[in-house]
């Protein structure tokens, strides 16, 4: 079995949110599941408070000190789940711990870009989906390899995202347009959402084995969008999204607003769920 989560976001609005996730991984801490995949933006360190996520300072009022708590065990139980293989997919606003793990030798989680693994015969493609964003949205202005430099840049500088246009891009003519798409980047994706539906068509499109590198019976599950959904965009393959965790959500099978998103894939069949407390693997 395999279970896919993303947008996490700790570090952002933490509160509420905490709990029910470490519930979630509690709940997910059995042999049953194979693989545990965290495909991206677990942490928000584009937008964390002054605080930081893991440490308070005495300046901190006693709120902030539980909410590092919170994130504190949610990173202890992270370190120690008992899935026989934790996977961590680099996103756009925690891409930064790709590089560290690439310089640490005894890093707690196997991290990269994209990773592929296979279930009962299935192949199923795993990316946090900023490169579908950048390929679907954005191919005028930068690549994908701009595009990580510029999120690793934003884990630190998030309010000086002009000078890091300019220290990315010196080419004056286009200036203007990336300082406004940089603040565009640091929306949430409600506030882009025709951006989202390119990113979805995408998604759906053959255009994704051209560019991603997808053989073309490869199952694809992304995240990024915080729109959750399984298409099956031919007879066979499907695409997921993980949607997010913590948000109020619609559940496209029944209209209604839920929360918690994930994606299961169990028996060669990849399933989107939302956790009320429910045990995940049954």
């Amino acid at each position: 079995m395999i279970i896919a989560v993303s947008d996490v976001h700790l570090g952002w609005k933490d509160e509420g949110k905490q709990e029910e996730f470490l519930k979630f991984l509690n709940a997910c801490n059995t042999p049953d599941v194979d693989h545990f995949v965290l495909c991206g933006d677990i942490f928000d360190l584009w937008r964390r408070t002054n605080c930081n996520i893991f440490s308070a300072p005495e300046k901190c009022e006693q709120k902030i000190r539980s909410i590092v708590r919170k994130n504190e065990a949610i990173f202890d139980k992270l370190s120690s789940l008992e899935a026989r293989n934790v996977h961590y997919v680099a996103g756009n606003h925690d891409y930064l711990i790709h590089r560290i793990a690439e310089e640490s030798e005894y890093y707690p989680f196997s991290v990269k870009k994209t990773l592929r693994l296979v279930d009962e015969g299935k192949k199923y493609y795993f990316t946090h989906g900023y490169d579908i964003d950048v390929m679907a949205t954005m191919e005028n202005l930068m690549t994908v390899a701009q595009y990580e430099q510029l999120s690793e840049r934003l884990c630190f500088l998030t309010d000086k995202t002009g000078w890091l246009a300019s220290t990315i891009w010196k080419t004056t003519e286009i200036l203007d347009t990336m300082k406004d798409k940089v603040k565009t980047l640091q929306s949430a994706p409600a506030e882009r959402s025709a951006e989202m539906d390119s990113i979805r068509l995408f998604a759906g499109s053959a255009a994704r084995n051209l560019f991603l590198g997808l053989k073309s019976d490869e199952n694809l599950v992304f995240g990024h969008t915080h729109v959750p959904y399984v298409d099956e965009v031919k007879p066979g393959v499907r695409v997921g999204n993980t949607g997010a965790w913590g948000e109020d959500l619609i559940n496209p099978e029944n209209g209604k607003v839920s929360r918690n998103s994930y994606v299961r894939i169990q028996e060669g069949k990849m399933e989107l769920k939302f956790y009320h407390g429910e045990n995940p693997v049954g």
